[in-house]
């Protein structure tokens, strides 16, 4: 009986030995990876090439698009209706009306695609995200200006 009760016992022990080790290990990998998404941003270092905009701006997006051999510049302009993540993650959403009918675009903010940001107008905006404007047309989508 004893002998079953310690050998329970050094089981219990070393379970608890090997999540110790577990979560030493996960809270090293953790810090790995922000010190390689660090890296990452410094290498690509688009934090000075582009304008500085929050959700409500309207800005103009300029992407390179290759098609085979090809390549051209086409500007995609309107609202920025959402900024997600942070660190080379972050992304943006813009939103534009073009003949009647509403189109959405998620940029990625360090993406090699994007060739340059442009801050057409400031948009006031109490909101973080503005996923309200998707059900407005007209004037009633139109946010009005920071001065």
């Amino acid at each position: 009986m004893s002998e079953e009760i310690q050998k329970e016992n050094n089981e219990v022990i070393e379970e608890k030995e090997t999540k110790a080790e577990a979560k030493t290990f996960e809270k090293k990998k953790k810090i790995s990876i922000e010190e390689l998404e660090k890296e990452l941003l410094a290498k690509q270092n688009n934090n000075g090439k582009f304008p500085e905009f929050n959700v409500g701006d309207t800005i103009k997006v300029n992407v390179k698009i290759i098609e085979g051999d090809k390549q051209r510049i086409q500007a995609y302009e309107g609202t920025v209706i959402a900024i997600k993540h942070g660190g080379p993650r972050k992304t943006f959403t813009v939103r534009r009306i073009s003949y009647g009918v509403a189109m959405e675009r998620v940029f990625p903010y360090h993406s090699p695609v994007i060739d340059s940001i442009e801050l057409v107008r400031k948009g006031k905006a109490r909101r973080a995200k503005l996923y309200y404007l998707r059900d407005r047309y007209g004037k009633s989508a139109v946010l009005t200006e920071k001065i």
